[in-house]
């Protein structure tokens, strides 16, 4: 059982993979939550258990993938089945491919949205206003565009729009096209918002929050958010790094591509958190969590000058050129399933797999305005479907990916997958595998459940 040849082409060199699989991984939460969460955990404690855990877990999850889905070389649901009957194991692991194209279809939806907003924001930030803004008028603002369902409703199509075309375009021309562009462009930008706010602002709160090291903000929180951040931030468990390794040649040296897309990662997440952060606190506020730092407290901070209306059109735009690069990761598993499926051209199923997602977006759009009332157990329809996605589907399927390649394959084919030149390095990975990754995500899915509050609750921490 060989790694057969790929029937859907390959990508055109490593180096173009690497802008892929780095703009699949490098999403909206690299602008706010890792920034956010170092200044409420420690700092630069936080940043050091954060990067443990990116290679610790992370990176054999990730190495892990990809080699699984250059093995396979189909879509997610044929790609397993395939799996699982050659190597001779229950058909039931086939669940795998069902659940990661779930949590791809259930993460592009408010993807979407959310990327529409930015580009909103893009355009709002030309009118040069945002200085003026108080805290009330910026979340009115905000709820303005949320909350009405036409403008969001257009928002969401033109990103959608832009993604279909992408996709339709193939793998080559479309998809490498796009991020040998985009990612470039987008840590450029970085790099020259971060550059200007060390320079022209008083960034010295901002280095001291996120770089001090303050162990009585660690504790054990600070610990699994840091696990959790690690998982989340490499697009594990979801379908889009499978879909990617397909198209990987035989001989490519994944230990390496995996090494180098984590440290672009990790580099694009402080370069673009300390250029919020420190634009936010040099104008004196304060980070919130979630949506509302890039939406609420960033556009409050922007200086009232023509540099300070470049710095948020850069920052706003630079998120939507992001975000459509992980977004095409995303749709294009849920493409190459109807491919396979339903025999239709890649023309078409990308039509129709965004024709699916954007319908399901219509669910979190209408979360702010419609059917903002109507809830369940607590939560609304896009609560909902991010709580399911980030913290159950993906986790659950990585923990899957764990299982049943340390417990269940059988060790050949796990070392036919391995596929590299230097074998000493094959214990390692399969190691890391099987005890801190594996016990990794359990904790993070007790986390999500709320048991090791419950826990800590009861033994007083």
């Amino acid at each position: 059982m060989h790694i057969r040849e790929s029937s859907y082409g390959y990508w055109s060199s490593t180096r173009s993979f690497v802008w892929v699989a780095a703009g699949a991984t490098i999403g909206i939460g690299n602008f706010a939550r890792l920034p956010y969460l170092m200044s409420e955990y420690g700092g630069l404690l936080f940043l050091g258990a954060y990067l443990v855990a990116l290679l610790v877990v992370g990176l054999p999850l990730l190495a892990a993938e990809w080699m699984l889905g250059r093995w396979m070389r189909d879509g997610l649901i044929a790609g397993f089945r395939r799996l699982t009957r050659e190597a001779g194991v229950h058909v039931a692991w086939t669940g795998i491919g069902w659940l990661a194209l779930a949590s791809a279809i259930l993460i592009l939806s408010y993807y979407s949205v959310i990327a529409g907003w930015s580009l909103a924001y893009a355009l709002r930030a030309t009118a040069m206003d945002f200085h003026t803004m108080s805290a009330e008028t910026a979340g009115s603002v905000f709820l303005q565009l949320a909350q009405d369902p036409e403008r969001s409703l257009s928002w969401h199509t033109i990103f959608m729009v832009i993604v279909c075309i992408v996709v339709a375009q193939g793998v080559r021309d479309g998809i490498e096209r796009a991020a040998m562009r985009l990612v470039p462009a987008a840590f450029t930008v970085a790099l020259l918002l971060c550059g200007y706010t060390l320079l022209k602002t008083d960034a010295r709160g901002a280095l001291a929050l996120l770089l001090e090291p303050d162990m009585s903000r660690f504790g054990w929180r600070g610990a699994l958010e840091a696990l959790h951040q690690a998982f989340f931030t490499l697009g594990l468990g979801i379908g889009a790094m499978l879909g990617l390794g397909s198209y990987l040649p035989a001989s490519a040296p994944i230990k390496r591509l995996a090494l180098t897309v984590l440290l672009m990662d990790a580099v694009f997440s402080l370069v673009a958190g300390l250029a919020v952060f420190a634009c936010i606190y040099s104008a004196g506020l304060k980070p919130e969590p979630g949506l509302a730092l890039m939406f609420q407290v960033f556009p409050r901070s922007v200086p009232p000058t023509f540099a300070g209306t470049l710095l948020a059109v850069g920052l706003y735009l630079a998120m939507f050129l992001i975000t459509l690069t992980s977004a095409t990761a995303l749709l294009e598993p849920v493409t190459r399933y109807l491919m396979d499926r339903m025999r239709l051209t890649r023309v078409f199923a990308a039509a129709g797999a965004a024709l699916l997602i954007w319908y399901l977006g219509l669910g979190t759009l209408l979360s702010f305005s419609i059917i903002a009332d109507v809830s369940v157990l607590g939560r609304n329809f896009f609560e909902w479907v991010q709580w399911l996605s980030a913290s159950w589907f993906a986790p659950l399927g990585g923990l899957l990916v764990c299982v049943l390649v340390v417990s269940v394959l059988p060790r050949d084919l796990v070392r036919q997958l391995w596929g590299e030149p230097d074998r000493w390095l094959f214990p390692t990975w399969f190691g890391l595998l099987r005890y801190p990754a594996r016990i990794g995500l359990i904790l993070v899915l007790l986390y999500a459940a709320g048991l090791l509050g419950w826990l800590a609750s009861l033994w007083g921490f």
